[in-house]
């Protein structure tokens, strides 16, 4: 039995904190592993995490983001137990997403220190902020299924999104801005766009709003390259299509769907390299492939 209770504000900055600018594979499985464990609230979550030292380095005075986040991990909750959440598609997904995205955002401090950011991939802290509620709703009120027309299910949680807001008594008209800011970064998280956004950011000239976009979907992505959060992802997956999509269930299941899944993805963010994440999938596919018959 553990001699004190989790503090989860604490061990979250730990491994966000300057000692740990970038985590290796087994500190970034520990972290998200931990979490999964202990924290079982969306809400409890994201106040701790918009309460790091980092998020504070990154606060607004005046933040109207803080509470809009935190009504979304509220709203989270409240689906949870209503309704059976998707085997994947659940708050844990959504911890995961967040976390990613506050350690892609970090490697920005390592840029800066050394003098190089990339200007069309730099984010201002109300970007940041920005970005940090779009993951919190990217999948609000996911139903478990796969678009049957582009958008479906991301326009469908901006739907969510949006009304949640305006009952808790936010001004329309910035209600509106906000969700007109984030919503071509929630709409890139539908995995159909995928290779149009890597095509369009592989362009020399690239757009600061393609690259705020890339950054939440690389987050979105992040924690399946893992080798072990990877194959859990994998199995919950499956479980969540076992029953509307039998035929993907069983090809995500074989190690050969999961290995054509790895090899699709492609980190472009400098943040996703600086933080060894580009590292990390290409151990993970080396492994793969050599676990192969």
């Amino acid at each position: 039995m553990r001699d004190q209770p989790f503090d989860l504000l604490s061990y979250l900055n730990h491994f966000l904190g300057s000692h740990a600018l970038v985590l290796e594979s087994q500190q970034l499985e520990k972290l998200l592993a931990g979490v999964e464990k202990e924290v079982h609230s969306m809400r409890i979550f994201l106040e701790a995490l918009v309460n790091t030292d980092l998020w504070k380095n990154w606060d607004l005075n005046p933040n109207p983001y803080k509470p809009m986040i935190l009504m979304v991990g509220s709203e989270i909750d409240r689906i949870a137990i209503a309704r059976n959440e998707p085997a994947f598609h659940s708050k844990k997904h959504m911890m995961d997403v967040c976390l990613m995205l506050t350690y892609l955002l970090k490697q920005e401090v390592n840029a800066k220190d050394n003098g190089s950011p990339s200007q069309s991939w730099e984010s201002s802290s109300l970007e940041k902020w920005q970005l940090l509620l779009a993951a919190a709703a990217h999948d609000l009120g996911h139903p478990g299924l796969i678009n049957s027309v582009p958008f479906e299910l991301e326009r469908q949680s901006l739907n969510f999104s949006e009304t949640l807001l305006l009952e808790a008594g936010n001004e329309p008209l910035t209600t509106k801005d906000i969700l007109n800011t984030i919503t071509p970064w929630v709409l890139a998280t539908d995995h159909g766009q995928y290779k149009a956004l890597l095509e369009r950011l592989s362009l020399p000239t690239t757009q600061h709003e393609d690259c705020l976009a890339m950054l939440l979907v690389e987050a979105d992505l992040a924690s399946s390259v893992l080798s072990i959060r990877g194959k859990l992802l994998t199995d919950r997956l499956c479980e969540e299509w076992a029953e509307p999509y039998p035929e993907k269930s069983i090809a995500l299941r074989n190690q050969v769907g999961y290995l054509n899944f790895l090899t699709s993805l492609r980190f472009l963010s400098p943040h996703s390299a600086d933080a060894g994440i580009s590292t990390i999938l290409h151990n993970s596919l080396t492994q793969l492939r050599s676990q192969m018959p």
